[in-house]
């Protein structure tokens, strides 16, 4: 596995992106053209949209390899606009084993509570919510789903790797709020979600409006994350790490647990993630 870094100029404008291009392949340095031709908030930083990890660069950018340092990609049409990209840095991640081929299932269970809609989300593996046996291993689970044992220990080593996540207890978190501490709270749920139940004094964060938010935050500021259950905290807690922030967190059981222990007035509802069609709004993967 990698990690990717990498810089950007942004435009609406065909044209601009087009002159911005052509000053590039004239040797003109990538900073320079940044400040002539971005509108992106990561103007300020010379265009560094900071780390990201392999599946999201490649998502933005396609096959890359540590060869394609310093490479200049684009212009990309999305639908945001035109974006040129220069890979500024990429790092090789080493994999940690965490699970073996025996390694029992309720052990998995254990250190990812979330692994029965990994398995379901990405090989559809059994069901999202299910109990293992005692005797049922990684192993047998790929035998009986006629799954390769290798591409599922890797993802399941590579959850549990990055599990670095840190959550606050729904009750410390009103007490925070009580005592007007500086926190913020950043709501990255889904639009239908949040007009069930939301905490009105979180900012509701969107692939529209993700650099905008982020750029009016400091470094340091203490960030807690609002979520269904939490499922999702890790993965945006990763995003934020990457851009430079230090003092992230989840709530505890996501708003679902902040309903039933604080605001127990506030609706509360249920997601079928057996559905192929749901999925979270991607915040991050194409943000400009």
């Amino acid at each position: 596995m990698i990690r990717v870094r990498a810089s950007q100029i942004f435009t609406h404008a065909v044209e601009d992106a087009v002159a911005a291009k052509k000053l590039l392949d004239e040797g003109k340095p990538f900073t320079e053209v940044v400040s002539q031709y971005s509108t992106c908030p990561s103007k300020e930083n010379g265009g560094d949209l900071g780390w990201m990890p392999e599946d999201n660069a490649m998502a933005l950018m396609g096959e890359i390899s540590e060869q394609d340092q310093g490479k200049i990609l684009g212009p990309i049409h999305s639908p945001y606009g035109y974006h040129i990209l220069q890979i500024t840095e990429i790092e090789k991640e080493e994999e940690e084993i965490v699970f073996n081929p025996d390694t029992p299932m309720t052990e998995v269970n254990r250190v990812l509570p979330e692994v029965h809609t990994l398995l379901f989300k990405h090989f559809h593996i059994g069901m999202p919510v299910t109990g293992y046996k005692p005797e049922e291993t990684i192993f047998t689970v790929c035998e009986q789903h006629g799954k390769t044992v290798g591409q599922v220990l890797s993802l399941l080593n590579k959850e549990a790797g990055g599990k670095q996540v840190r959550f606050i207890s729904p009750e410390q978190l009103k007490e925070k709020m009580k005592n007007g501490e500086p926190i913020v709270l950043l709501d990255i749920r889904e639009q239908w979600e949040r007009d069930i139940a939301c905490i009105e004094e979180a900012t509701f964060i969107t692939r529209e409006n993700c650099e905008s938010v982020l750029a009016d935050l400091a470094p340091d500021s203490e960030i807690v994350v609002v979520d269904w259950k939490g499922d999702r905290t890790e993965s945006f807690q990763k995003f934020l790490g990457q851009r430079g922030f230090t003092n992230v967190q989840g709530i505890e059981g996501g708003i679902d647990a902040w309903a039933e222990k604080v605001n127990t007035r506030m609706a509360r509802y249920d997601i079928d993630e057996e559905d192929d069609d749901y999925r979270y709004e991607d915040i991050f993967d194409d943000a400009p």
